[in-house]
C-alpha cells in the first residue's frame, strides 16, 4: 500500500521526466546550429569555496547503477566522458574509453532522432571539437550540458523519451513482463530500482535503496534481485521519486534524531501535523483543543485519507519503521489528545517532540530511531504510550538527580495515556 499511496502523491507534484533527476550542471557548452561553439565554455556555478555549485536542472540519471562500470550519460555528464579530461589521479586510457562510449551515444541518439540540436552536437564532435575552449579552472569532475541555440538539448521531449528506452534496455535496468504490485498492469519489471534515498541520518551519503534484493534468503520461486517484488518502471520512479519530495520538503518531512517521518493527505490540505509536531505555537494547540472538544475540526471539513511513514537508515537500505493509513479527522482529535496527555497545567506550553525525546538522553546524538518513531506513532494515533517511554524518564532523572518539565510531560503523558493519571 506504501508504494501505491507514493504514486498517488506523485500526480500532485512535478517530477522529473523517466531515468531524470535534478542535480547540479556546473557548465554549459553553448552550440551554434552548425555545432561550432559559440565562445567559451559558460560557467553556471554560484557560490565560492566549497560551496561553490552548478545550477540545479533535471538532467539524465542511472542512480545508484552507475560504479566501475563505463556508461554514458546523455549529453550531460562529467568532463571524463564529455571532453575526455582526466581528473587528478584518473587513468586517462580508462577516461578515453569513457569519451568514446559518450561520442557513441551521441551519434545513435543522433541516427535515431534526426533533431537539429542532436545534429548540432554530432557536428560538434566529428569536426569542432577542438575549437573549443576550456576554461582553467574547469574541474573535469564537474558536470557539462549542451546547448543548442539557447535550447537545453536534454529538456527535448524526443531526446528524453530516447533517453528512458535506451537506458532500460541497454544497461538492463528493465527485464521480462510481469504484472505490477503498483498499478496492476502487465509491464517490464525493475531489475534494481535505481532511483537512491537520500538524507537520512545514518546513511549512505550517495543514497540507500528502498527496495533491494541481493542476497538467496530475499529470493523465492526461483525469482531474483528485484523480480521478486515486481514492479514496473514508471511506479518505481514515481514512488521513489515521490518519497524524495517528501523528505525534501519541511512541510511533509519531520526529522528528529536518526528517524525522518514523513506525512502527506490524499488532497492538498492547509493543516500541519509536522508544525504542531515540531514546533507547536500555543495558539494552534488552543483552537485544535477547542475545535475538538466542540465537535468539529480546526478548518474546512477534512474527508481527507491520511497517510504517515517512518523511515530510518541501516547502511544502504531504507528502514521502514512504521507505516500508517487513517483519516485527516481522527489524526487532528488524536493529536489533542496527545497535547492534553502532557499538558502539565493550564497555562502550560506545549512542546515539540525532539524536545521530549531529548530530555530523555544525555545528548541529542543518543537518540535511537524508535524512541522519536514512538512518540510520533503514539501522537498521531492515540495510541497509549509504552512504559519504556517512562523507564527511560525515570532512569535519566535518576542520572540527573532531578525531573525536568519535559521529562515531566513525557510521565504524566504515560500514565493518562493508560488511564492511571
Amino acid at each position: 500500500m506504501l508504494l501505491q499511496r507514493l504514486v498517488q502523491y506523485s500526480q500532485r507534484v512535478s517530477l522529473p521526466p523517466l531515468l531524470y533527476a535534478d542535480a547540479p550542471v556546473d557548465w554549459v557548452i553553448d552550440l551554434d546550429a552548425n555545432g561550432t561553439p559559440r565562445g567559451r565554455m559558460i560557467d553556471l556555478r554560484q557560490g565560492s569555496g566549497k560551496q561553490q555549485r552548478g545550477n540545479l536542472h533535471a538532467v539524465p540519471t542511472l542512480g545508484n547503477l552507475r560504479t566501475s562500470a563505463i556508461m554514458p550519460l546523455l549529453l550531460c555528464d562529467n568532463g571524463g566522458y564529455v571532453l575526455g579530461l582526466a581528473a587528478k589521479g584518473k587513468n586517462n586510457q580508462r577516461v578515453q574509453q569513457q569519451h568514446d562510449a559518450f561520442k557513441q551515444l551521441v551519434a545513435e541518439c543522433h541516427q535515431q532522432l534526426q533533431l537539429r540540436e542532436t545534429r548540432a552536437v554530432h557536428e560538434f564532435y566529428q569536426h569542432h571539437f577542438a575549437k573549443l575552449t576550456v576554461p582553467d579552472d574547469y574541474d573535469p569532475a564537474e558536470t557539462v550540458a549542451f546547448r543548442v541555440n539557447g535550447q537545453w538539448v536534454i529538456d527535448l521531449p524526443a531526446v528524453q523519451q530516447f533517453w528512458a528506452k535506451y537506458a532500460a534496455s541497454e544497461y538492463e535496468i528493465v527485464g521480462a513482463p510481469m504484472e505490477c504490485l503498483v498499478c496492476g498492469r502487465l509491464k517490464p519489471a525493475v531489475r534494481r530500482h535505481y532511483f537512491p534515498i537520500k538524507g537520512i541520518p545514518g546513511g549512505q551519503s550517495s543514497g540507500m535503496s528502498l527496495i533491494s534484493a541481493n542476497a538467496d534468503a530475499f529470493e523465492s520461486y526461483q525469482l531474483t534481485e528485484g523480480f521478486v517484488s515486481p514492479i514496473c518502471l514508471d511506479c518505481s520512479e514515481r514512488a521513489l521519486k515521490a518519497l524524495d519530495a517528501l523528505m525534501r520538503d519541511p512541510n511533509t518531512s519531520l526529522r528528529v534524531g536518526k528517524l525522518v517521518y514523513c506525512f502527506w493527505t490524499r488532497q492538498p490540505t492547509q493543516f500541519s501535523v509536522v508544525r504542531l509536531l515540531n514546533d507547536p505555537d500555543p495558539n494552534e494547540v488552543k483552537q485544535l483543543l477547542q475545535s475538538v472538544v466542540q465537535g468539529g475540526t480546526p478548518s474546512q471539513p477534512q474527508a481527507h485519507d491520511f497517510y504517515a511513514v517512518a523511515l530510518s537508515a541501516n547502511s544502504a537500505r531504507v528502514v521502514v519503521r512504521s507505516y500508517l493509513e487513517t483519516t485527516l479527522s481522527e489524526v487532528q482529535r488524536n493529536l489533542a489528545q496527545w497535547f492534553r496527555w502532557q499538558q502539565l497545567h493550564a497555562s502550560d506550553t506545549p512542546v515539540g517532540v525532539f524536545q521530549l525525546a531529548r530530555a530523555l538522553y544525555f545528548k541529542a546524538d543518543d537518540i535511537p530511531a524508535h524512541v522519536p518513531e514512538t512518540l510520533i506513532r503514539c501522537a498521531i494515533t492515540g495510541t497509549p504510550l509504552p512504559m519504556s517511554i517512562l523507564q527511560l524518564a525515570i532512569q535519566r532523572n535518576r542520572a540527573e538527580q532531578g525531573v525536568t518539565d519535559n521529562r515531566a510531560r513525557l510521565i504524566q503523558a504515560v500514565l493518562r495515556s493508560h488511564n492511571l493519571l
